[in-house]
């Protein structure tokens, strides 16, 4: 059932998307820092889409790598905790009389 509402969507976006771009087929002038061009209506939309996700992409891959650097530095962090843990476990129990813990409690 999901399938087909995948495609059922996937194919009204493709229609939609192909109608945007027959009604926006006009040209129009484009001023940029370096000039002008003229392009169709719809390859600016479609240009400016495009660049939009990859800066954001850029944007969101720098604060990925900060992550992934947080959790390498975590899990270090993680893992030497549990191997004092580990050492501390491995130790052996000492038994002192109980006179001696009358003593240390008087420390």
């Amino acid at each position: 059932m999901l399938r087909i509402f995948v495609i059922v969507a996937l194919i009204l976006f493709l229609v939609l998307g192909a109608s945007i771009g027959y009604f926006n087929a006009q040209e129009v002038e484009f001023d940029y820092l370096a000039g002008t061009v003229k392009l169709p209506l719809i390859a600016l939309v479609i240009g400016e889409f495009v660049l939009a996700v990859m800066l954001t992409l850029l944007i969101c891959l720098g604060r990925m790598l900060g992550l992934k650097t947080e959790i390498r530095r975590l899990r270090k962090q993680v893992q030497s905790s549990e191997s004092e843990l580990k050492s501390l476990r491995e130790l052996p129990i000492r038994e002192t009389p109980p006179g001696d813990i009358v003593a240390a409690k008087e420390a």
